[in-house]
């Protein structure tokens, strides 16, 4: 629906895209060096700034056309006030459109009303009194093939995939939520003083922890000794790898310093295949007489 145009009717209780005439929204032409619509957006109040009146609340929308940026400001309160005036509910609004969007289709005028038309004057869709036009113009209706392809959400509507009462169920799920992990906080809050407590009790029985020092100290022996065991499990897991079918462990030897290890192999394919792969991983791989026998010393 054309806003403002006195040949349509709507009905009531049905949810309408409208599209709004230039008396509802303030636009400017600009040719600006950026890419992307997000960085247009940006600059959309500083752009239309000086156009605007200071007492309103104005929404911006951005579009390209051809090599310049469109930037169109409209006040939602006035637009709800006009609709009002045209017994037209704010809730039967799904999306809003702007006639510059296809100005293209403005080429042969619309009647906007019985004084006014909208046409195409200079790239831009302009109000012109049916005066000034020649008796004979002809006029094209308005119908679906103005709707642009993108548009502006106006609210909630009485077909909208989410109405009020879903937005109102949606609202009380949210706050739910927020309930439920501000319980979840206040109990982590709980279990941080528990550790906290049991902290300070454990400090009591042991004043030599009190030193942060040595709380340092005995933290790094432990980090070593874990390290050091991780060390051991990860050769030792690569050694269980080599053990395939036919391969036999003769002897495994672990100390702090040394792991050694002799398999034997079933044939020479086996110890060659052994061979390689500890000098992959850097072992050191030697053979045992002239059996298929390997040993592999590993230093930690």
């Amino acid at each position: 629906m054309l806003l403002g145009n006195s040949l349509q009717t709507v009905e009531s209780l049905k949810a309408i895209n409208i599209m709004l005439p230039p008396q509802l929204y303030t636009l400017k032409r600009q040719d600006l060096q950026v890419k992307y619509l997000y960085q247009a957006k940006k600059l959309a109040p500083s752009v239309l700034e000086n156009l605007l009146e200071e007492d309103k609340n104005y929404e911006y929308y951005v579009f390209r056309e051809d090599d310049d940026w469109i930037f169109i400001a409209y006040d939602h309160d006035e637009i709800a006030l006009f609709l009002k005036s045209q017994n037209i509910a704010a809730e039967q609004i799904s999306k809003l459109y702007f006639a510059q969007q296809v100005v293209e289709k403005f080429s042969t005028p619309v009647l906007l009303n019985r004084d006014e038309v909208l046409s195409r004057v200079q790239d831009t869709v302009t109000v012109i009194p049916r005066a000034l036009l020649p008796l004979e113009t002809k006029f094209q209706t308005f119908d679906s093939s103005f709707t642009p392809a993108s548009g502006v959400s106006f609210g909630a509507n009485i077909d909208s995939v989410i109405g009020k009462k879903d937005t109102w169920i949606l609202g009380t799920i949210f706050f739910l939520f927020a309930v439920m992990f501000a319980a979840e906080a206040l109990r982590y809050n709980r279990v941080i003083a528990v550790m906290q407590d049991e902290v300070t009790l454990l400090l009591e029985e042991y004043p030599a922890l009190q030193s942060q020092y040595a709380r340092e100290n005995i933290a790094t022996k432990y980090r070593k000794i874990d390290k050091d065991e991780r060390h051991k499990r990860e050769v030792l897991n690569d050694i269980s790898r080599l053990v395939t079918p036919g391969v036999e462990v003769e002897s495994l030897l672990l100390d702090s310093k040394h792991i050694s290890v002799v398999l034997k192999c079933p044939n020479e394919k086996g110890v060659t295949r052994i061979q390689s792969i500890a000098k992959k991983k850097k072992y050191k791989a030697s053979r045992i007489g002239s059996e298929n026998i390997i040993k592999i010393e590993i230093l930690l």
